[in-house]
């Protein structure tokens, strides 16, 4: 301290990251004859990674016109729901300030009533 020297310091005790390197797990193997055992939902599928996209994944999908106005009707209900559930939350919230201000407000009475109270008594 009088001599206001540093300490030297330990490079092998400075802190520096630890890089890894990312693990790689082999697949899982089951065996044949528990495969036979397991139940369809829990048998595993392997699909292949195709190289060429398939029929299905091609394919576009053209609504009928009767399928159209179902599926334009049901937009529109869900377009509606959504829009009074935003407008029941914020009337709820309303609501609430509304119910925070009286209480405080219900709660300053009584806090003076408590106070006046005291006041009387210990005097």
């Amino acid at each position: 301290r009088e001599t206001k020297e540093k300490y030297k310091v330990n490079k092998d005790s400075l802190y520096h990251p630890i890089e890894r390197a990312p693990r790689k797990f082999n697949p899982l193997k089951i065996p044949k004859n528990l495969q036979k055992a397991l139940p369809f939902s829990s048998k595993p599928k392997d699909e292949k990674k195709r190289s060429k996209p398939t029929y299905m994944t091609k394919r576009a999908v053209v609504m009928e016109p009767e399928e159209r106005k179902l599926h334009t009707l049901m937009q529109r209900v869900s377009t509606i729901r959504n829009d009074k559930g935003v407008k029941r939350k914020e009337q709820q919230k309303l609501r609430k300030e509304e119910q925070q201000k009286r209480l405080k407000k219900s709660g300053e009475s009584l806090e003076d009533y408590r106070k006046t109270e005291k006041k009387k008594r210990y005097r």
